[in-house]
């Protein structure tokens, strides 16, 4: 019981980090929200290695951990642009379709993965759920939206290559350590996309943008990766990722409820399906030591 407790509040946190990201959007330009939620989570993390004393200083003569930084922060980019255009709710099952990609991509570049049925039988679900969600879009003309759409998926490619990466070359790094930096180094990353397209300060005395910065910098960050990383230390990793296909259900459910986003019969059927396929994928029966394609934060630090 307390495992299911434990997947069940860490899935909702990070599904509901979607509603309030497009609420922060709605109040700030995508890199100014950035800015801020970077600088809110890498002092919440800071925090959060000190009060374990654990270790901060980045590992030395390492310039992949540098490079897994810039790869990271780098699929922020299409995520935020594209949840501004289009709903919390489809931002949710498009980005969660990360583990579809990793899967993909570990077979050409992981000599010891295979796809086997589970696997395939996820990835075409959630290819079928992808074109039944898209065929709604251009069914009622929504090219903005599309956009949004597309902006969302590039970012789950660029996060499963960026797991991939990270598995590979930073194995054995606390994760502590490789959120705490990833955070920091994003602060000075994203101010310089920022500045050329007019970086203004957020009205802080709007509801709005204190919520959405406070939720994604602390809670979305700070509280859901101490319970990530204590689900990791007591069970299975291969167990825990199983239920990763909770974080787009939840986004979905809160992105209705919070901002009355509509649930028609095509989102209902495309979401069962991504969902549906991340189960698959993840419990394709591999013995897996990597944890990282599906991360803190949302699935995303």
């Amino acid at each position: 019981m307390h495992f299911y407790i434990l997947i069940g509040l860490v899935t909702f946190l990070w599904g509901l980090s979607f509603p309030t990201m497009k609420i922060g959007l709605g109040a700030m330009q995508p890199f100014t929200f950035l800015v801020f939620r970077s600088l809110v989570s890498s002092v919440t993390i800071v925090a959060l290695i000190l009060i374990r004393r654990g270790a901060l200083s980045p590992p030395k003569g390492r310039p992949e951990f540098w490079w897994n930084t810039i790869f990271h922060n780098a699929m922020f980019i299409p995520l935020y642009c594209g949840a501004a255009m289009t709903t919390a709710g489809r931002s949710s099952v498009f980005l969660y379709t990360q583990p579809l990609f990793y899967a993909a991509l570990a077979v050409w570049f992981i000599p010891s993965e295979r796809l086997r049925g589970r696997s395939f039988m996820g990835i075409a679900a959630a290819f079928i759920g992808i074109i039944i969600m898209f065929g709604e879009k251009f069914e009622t003309g929504a090219e903005h939206a599309l956009i949004g759409d597309v902006l969302v998926i590039l970012s789950a490619l660029l996060w499963g290559i960026q797991s991939l990466y990270l598995r590979q070359r930073l194995k054995g790094i606390d994760p502590f350590r490789i959120a705490a930096w990833t955070q920091i180094v994003a602060v000075p990353f994203f101010l310089f996309f920022a500045l050329p397209v007019g970086f203004e300060l957020p009205d802080f005395a709007d509801r709005a943008v204190l919520v959405a910065v406070g939720y994604n910098g602390l809670i979305g960050t700070g509280l859901a990766m101490v319970l990530w990383v204590r689900l990791l230390a007591g069970y299975s990793p291969t167990r825990v990722s199983a239920f990763m296909f909770l974080t787009p259900v939840f986004g979905v459910f809160m992105g209705s409820l919070i901002l009355a986003e509509s649930i028609t019969g095509f989102m209902l059927a495309g979401a069962a399906l991504v969902a549906a396929g991340i189960y698959f994928v993840n419990t394709d029966g591999r013995k897996r030591n990597d944890t990282l394609s599906t991360e803190p934060e949302g699935g995303i630090q």
